[in-house]
């Protein structure tokens, strides 16, 4: 398959690959949600377990 062929699709190729682009996006969003809220919930745990007393190690 060429790089024309790809593009054209018979005329369908910039939906196509817009598609894709946007999908890409979304899950790479998603991903770096996910990350973020986890490290904030890890952060929010470390600071609430130093601020009562925590006795484990």
């Amino acid at each position: 398959m060429s790089w024309e062929t790809l593009f054209s699709l018979q005329g369908h190729g910039p939906y196509i690959l817009g598609a894709y682009g946007v999908t890409i996006l979304l899950m790479g969003w998603e991903a770096l949600s996910l990350w973020r809220r986890a490290r904030r919930a890890r952060r929010q745990r470390d600071e609430s377990g130093s601020l009562a007393g925590r006795t484990r190690p």
